[in-house]
Parts: structure tokens; sequence; C-alpha cells
């Protein structure tokens, strides 16, 4: 006879219900796992129906921290205008802004009425009811602007350089097996404005559209030891002048994306496909255990530590604070620079050793292709020394190898200063101010875009257009009334 007492219900969160998918791809039977969670059959069967759904949306709760606190899979009434304004939330947040709660339902206003200009403005109030739903599907905690804690850098970077002092204890890592790797932008094609203006041109008309954008990622581990090749982000998957190229041979890890920009799809793949296997690969012939960290800054294109982990957790990722990045980030700054400026002086030798070739330098632009850059790139990377990435973590190692003097000398900024372009800048006739110009073009360029409120809305529309065009593939040519 079946029993009269009611079962109490149960409220799944996101997390228990991945780990209930995870035991039912073990084999452990729906009775059992009903015992152990309080549930019935039928629950499980329908968790397990929607497990696609639920996975996705773990996926991208993990990014925002709320895979824990969610139960219910259910997305904003208005999904398009909630991932923009997540969109600019996180933007500002990567620039260390604080934000306020007035902030974000003011934003909300102005943001919807330039992505919905014809409906009225009554349509949407940013309520208080919206905020604080708003604040739970992406697990904003609090939003405070008076009382927010903010340090100052130097504070804030003493604070971290303790965390990472005692994680690096706790997990038994030698300088070979923490790693560090950063994203800057590269004009690839772009030359001294002066260069273009030869004798055939009367102007250099064309400046601007040789300010080509690709992305570079450079990553090294402390010891110096062992740097990995670059990561090469560009506009096309494969360019023509790839045609007879097997791109898994190039001397990069070659990507694409539509504006040649890092996001979060290319950062995983990387990381799983190839830091883990290469760091693994090191580790084993140097003898030392299969354990390592990668510290990276914590912007927008970059998953969650959660989603950057392996199975067994050895190898794992650590996010730097937002305001002490440029003080601790050790490939940075001189690292950064050091390369490009490599990079572009192999540019102008280039330009020198084929004056002959071209009738003009603007005509050289255009015959410069993204493979000539995919090498003249790793081969700038190649010539940094082993020494000079080696000191660009003193700033964070000391904390922790104490018998280093306070003050190492930079061997990386070192290795800048000796850089000469003088024969290039003779043979061009470009001023130094000129040259310094040209060098220091895309030094601010970052790895992912900060984007206008227009951008981020045009961005928003692009990603969702895909399903629209996916749904009209399936539609038959007759329309059913």
């Amino acid at each position: 006879m079946a029993s009269g007492k009611k079962r109490k219900r149960v409220t799944l969160s996101i997390d228990t219900k991945l780990e209930i998918l995870k035991k039912l791809d073990s084999g452990i039977s729906l009775s059992n796992i009903a015992v152990e969670y309080g549930i019935g059959k039928s629950t499980i069967t329908d968790i397990r129906k929607s497990q696609e759904k639920i996975k996705q949306f773990a996926k991208e709760a993990k990014d925002n921290g709320t895979v824990k606190s969610r139960c219910i899979v259910r997305k904003a009434a208005d999904d398009a205008f909630d991932k923009a304004m997540h969109l600019w939330f996180a933007q500002e947040r990567s620039k260390g802004t604080p934000i306020s709660g007035v902030m974000v339902t003011e934003k909300a206003k102005l943001l919807y009425r330039e992505m919905y200009p014809d409906k009225d403005e009554n349509h949407f109030k940013a309520s208080t009811g919206w905020l604080c739903r708003f604040k739970n599907r992406h697990g904003i905690r609090q939003l405070r602007m008076q009382e927010e804690f903010l340090t100052t850098d130097w504070n804030a970077a003493g604070v971290f350089k303790n965390i990472f002092k005692s994680f690096i204890e706790q997990h038994e890592l030698t300088r070979d097996q923490v790693f560090n790797c950063n994203e800057t932008g590269l004009y690839w094609r772009q030359l001294p404005n002066k260069t273009l203006a030869d004798s055939s041109e009367e102007h250099a008309k064309n400046f601007k559209s040789y300010k080509d954008r690709v992305t570079l990622m450079v990553t090294a581990n402390a010891s110096g030891d062992f740097r990995l090749p670059l990561v090469f982000i560009h506009k096309s998957a494969k360019p023509r002048c790839f045609a007879n190229v097997i791109m898994s041979a190039l001397p990069v890890h070659y990507y694409s994306q539509r504006n040649a920009w890092m996001d979060k799809g290319i950062f995983s793949d990387w990381f799983f496909k190839n830091f883990v296997p290469l760091v693994k690969n090191y580790l084993t012939s140097k003898s030392l255990p299969i354990r390592a960290v990668l510290l990276m800054d914590n912007a927008p294109s970059h998953p969650a530590i959660e989603n950057l982990l392996t199975e067994d957790g050895s190898i794992r990722c650590l996010f730097l604070p937002r305001n002490v990045t440029s003080l601790t980030q050790p490939m940075d700054g001189s690292i950064l620079e050091n390369m490009k400026h490599r990079y572009k002086r192999n540019l102008l030798r280039r330009v020198l050793l084929g004056s002959m070739q071209f009738e003009s330098y603007t005509d050289f632009c255009k015959q410069l292709t993204i493979k000539d850059a995919v090498y003249m790139c790793a081969e700038a990377w190649s010539e940094i020394g082993s020494q000079s990435l080696r000191s660009s973590w003193n700033t964070l190692w000391q904390c922790i190898d104490n018998t280093e003097p306070d003050k190492l000398e930079n061997n990386d900024q070192k290795e800048i200063n000796q850089l000469d372009f003088s024969e290039e800048r003779q043979l061009l006739d470009i001023t130094m101010e000129e040259l310094e110009d040209w060098l220091n073009a895309d030094k601010y360029e970052n790895g992912h875009p900060i984007l206008s409120d227009h951008e981020i809305i045009e961005l928003v529309r692009e990603t969702a257009q895909p399903d629209s065009d996916s749904d009209k593939e399936g539609e038959t040519a007759k329309r059913v009334p």
C-alpha cells in the first residue's frame, strides 16, 4: 500500500543538477539517485531530457559565478537587452570602474532607448525589481559606490603578493611550473607616416587603411626556460596566402575572429588543446610533477577560472586583481613592447631590402601578407632572451624568493634600449619623434575591445543573428496560412 506521507518539495540548483547528470552518465540508477537527493524519478527524468539546455546554461553561468545559486534555466524576457547590459557592466568592471545600482538603472534606460528607439519611453522603467533580477541572473552580489573597497594600486599589489605566495607554497610550485599570458594588439602593416609619403605620392592618403590589426598573446614561465608559441588572431580563418599551407605547421597558434579579438571560445580552446599538452610535455621532460598554474588578467575575453581547470585539477588558472595588473603582470609592459619593437624593426628592414621591387611604400603595404606577419611575429618573439623573460617576474617573485636582491636589473628593458633604429631612420629620412610615434601607435592596444554603446548593441544583435538564419533554413518554400 502506498504511503500517505507527502514527499517534501526539493529545489535543486543548477550545480546539483549537473551532479545528477554526471551520476547518470556513470551508470548509477534512477532509484539510488532519487533516494540520495530526496526527489522523484520523474524529476530525474526531466533533468536528463533537459541536459543539453542545463549544460549550456551552466557554462554561461560559470562565467559570472551564478551556477551554485541559480535553480531555474530561465533567461530574461528580453535576452538581447540583458546581454547588452551585462556586456557593458563587465566591460566597466574590467576597467575598475566602481558601479552603483543607480548607475546601472540609469544606464539601462539610456541603452534601452538606443536599442529600441521606436518604443515608448515608459515601456521600460528599469525598476528596482528589474535591478534585483538582473543582479541575480549574473551573480552581482552588491552594487555600491561610496562604500566599495577600493585600495590604492600599491596596497592591493601587496595584498595579492601574499595571496600569490600562499598559493605557490600550498601547491608546491617552482618557477618552471608558474606561467603568465597576456594579449596585445599589433598594427602589422603600419609604417611611419612620412615613409608612406615618398616622391611618387603627394601625401600618404592611404595611411589610415594600413592600421590592420591582429591580436597576439605571449605565454612564458617564471624561470624563462619555456615559452609557448604565440597565439595569433586574425579576421580570416584561412587567408589566400595560406592556400597551400598546413595551418598546424605554422610557428604560431593561429585563430580567427571577426574583429581579430580574443574571446572566451578562443582562449578556452587554446588552454585545453595547446597550453595543457605543451606544459605537460615540458614538465615531463624536466622530471617535474604535473602541476602548473597560469596567471592572467581578469578580462571580459577570458572564461571563468572554474572553466579553465583540467579534470584532475593539476593545471589551473589564477586571476590577477583588476587594479594591480599593470604592477604585477610579468608579460605586461616591456615584454610586449620589446616584441613589437623587434617586429617593427624587421618590418623596416624588409622595406629597405625590397625597395627596388615595389613602386611605392603604399604598394609595399599592399604586397605584405598575413603569412609574412605570422613568421615575423614568431621571429620577434623568439628573439627575446630567456633572462629577460625571467627578470620580468622580479616584482611578483620577490615575495617568494627572499634571497634575490630587492632591485634586480630589468634585462628586458635593457634589450629595448639596445634596439637600434639609427640606420633605418637615416635611410628612410624620419626624425626620432616620428619613429617614436610610430613605435607607440599600438602600445595601448588590448586583446579585447572597449566597446561603445552602439557597438555593444550591434555585437549582441550579430550574435543572435545565426539562430534566426538557421531557423529560416528549415522553413519550407510554401508558407502555411
